[in-house]
């Protein structure tokens, strides 16, 4: 989506998401089939006349399976996005929060590779500008990732997306987002040229 007064990059088929979606899938049905097998002749009641435990146990590994399937389907659904009008950067690094980040805390935009993965990663001016959503752990996963890649460059950012979640050319999304940045907000493509 793009216009006059804003842009959202495009994102790209979600195939790794939907491969960890199967894979969670295929692991989460065997496993509750196993302990199916392993427990379903288990007797309702013990010896002693007390309920055995060990019946139940099917029924909460497919609990658990069902609850660990939520983080896996969402990241699916809520995939990450990067976006931006006159006012701020907003950016969604996972499945968790969309960050708006105002261009007045905004001090640099970079594009790096690192090990064979490209990401933007942005760096925050330090302040009493507060406004805008704070990044938190959770918003800092893919930044984690770099980190062990290369910490002494993930060190001085504080969010990072991976660019192969999105279509398009580098130099290209750099240039939209540049059209919407203040001049003091530094706009970086070190990328290797294709």
């Amino acid at each position: 989506m793009a216009g006059p007064e804003r842009i959202e990059w495009r994102r790209s088929f979600p195939s790794r998401s939907l491969s960890t979606l199967v894979w969670y899938s295929v692991c989460a049905a065997l496993t509750v089939l196993l302990v199916r097998a392993l427990f379903a002749d288990e007797p309702e009641v013990l010896g002693s006349g007390a309920h055995n435990p060990l019946v139940d146990l099917p029924m909460w590994t497919l609990a658990v399976a069902c609850v660990g399937a939520v983080p896996v389907v969402l990241s699916v659904a809520r995939r990450p996005r990067v976006g931006a009008n006159h006012f701020a950067l907003t950016v969604r690094p996972a499945w968790i929060r969309t960050l708006v980040l105002p261009w007045s805390r905004v001090a640099e935009v970079l594009m790096l590779e690192i090990a064979g993965e490209r990401y933007l990663v942005i760096g925050l001016r330090e302040g009493l500008d507060r406004t805008g959503t704070n990044p938190a752990w959770p918003d800092r996963t893919v930044l984690r990732e770099l980190a062990k890649s290369d910490a002494r460059r993930a060190g001085s950012y504080d969010v990072a997306v991976r660019l192969r979640d999105f279509v398009g050319v580098p130099d290209g999304q750099m240039a939209s987002l540049a059209a919407f940045a203040p001049d003091e907000v530094r706009m970086r493509n070190h990328l290797p040229s294709s």
